[in-house]
């Protein structure tokens, strides 16, 4: 399955896009290793989700079979639209020996930056708390409950309760699982415009001239298998610097949550935590 870096470095607009995939690669894990597709309704994805499956039904000679049906729902998910401006001075670009490599290097740190934004909405965005997000995995993955046929059974706590918690998530990424979206009829990706020579205007009303580059990302993340995924919850960061935490118990909870959906042709599972967990 692609990735959203693959599909950047396939369709570049220009040698800029080229190397913002490659700064996306180097510095955001979520978006170089997760599968990206095209919405497949504009700038929403609808896609039908199924919860049950029907068991079928040993019959006797004359016997009847009931009819059956497995339980399905239909689930939305939207994309949101993540910009950011790089104004460098137009003299620190013009008396550079490679104007145009000036300009990519002053927005690097715009492009890390919107890379690690993207991820933490990947993971934390609400619509609820600020309607031009998408929701992310967290949203979705934010209770706990014993009923297997529920998203909440693969959500395991591990019993923090101060306000210094963390998770680590077993997330299986491919078209029938965990995958990123892009609008219908867009390119895939931060998208780069050069805007030219604009004058900027200060709050005292002074002006300056300046090169602008405009970036833009249109990212949404959907999960059409959410037995493929886990989320293990609630790690006290203090108890696990204490060394009260049995890392390998919530390890092996989290695995045998997603085995069986994990060894299907052309999935890939990944464990993302915070550095604190990895060390």
């Amino acid at each position: 399955y692609l990735t959203l870096v693959d599909v950047m470095k396939q369709t570049v607009g220009d040698s800029v896009e080229t190397d913002i995939a490659e700064i996306l690669s180097e510095s955001n894990d979520l978006l170089a290793d997760l599968h990206v597709m095209e919405c497949n309704d504009g700038t929403s994805h609808k896609a039908v989700i199924r919860h049950g499956l029907p068991k079928g039904t040993f019959r006797k000679l004359y016997g009847y079979v009931p009819t059956e049906k497995s339980t399905t729902e239909q689930v939305v998910d939207v994309t949101g639209e993540l910009e950011s401006y790089s104004t460098p001075d137009i003299d620190l670009i013009d008396h550079s020996k490679n104007p145009a490599q000036t300009r990519l290097n002053e927005a690097r740190a715009f492009i890390e930056g919107m890379g690690q934004t993207a991820q933490e909405t990947i993971i934390y965005g609400s619509r609820a708390e600020n309607d031009a997000k998408f929701d992310g995995l967290a949203v979705r993955y934010s209770k706990i409950s014993k009923d297997k046929k529920s998203i909440g059974y693969n959500v395991i706590d591990a019993g923090g309760t101060g306000t210094n918690n963390t998770s680590i998530w077993f997330i299986t990424t491919g078209e029938n699982d965990v995958k990123l979206l892009y609008p219908e009829g867009s390119k895939a990706g931060i998208q780069h415009y050069n805007d030219g020579v604009q004058t900027e205007t200060n709050s005292k009303g002074e002006k300056r001239k300046v090169y602008q580059d405009h970036y833009k990302l249109s990212l949404g993340v959907a999960v059409k298998d959410w037995r493929s995924t886990c989320r293990i919850a609630n790690i006290s960061v203090s108890k696990l610097e204490a060394g009260e935490v049995d890392l390998l118990k919530l390890l092996r909870k989290g695995y045998y949550r997603v085995k069986k959906h994990i060894r299907k042709s052309g999935q890939k599972t990944f464990i993302y935590c915070t550095t604190s967990i990895a060390e």
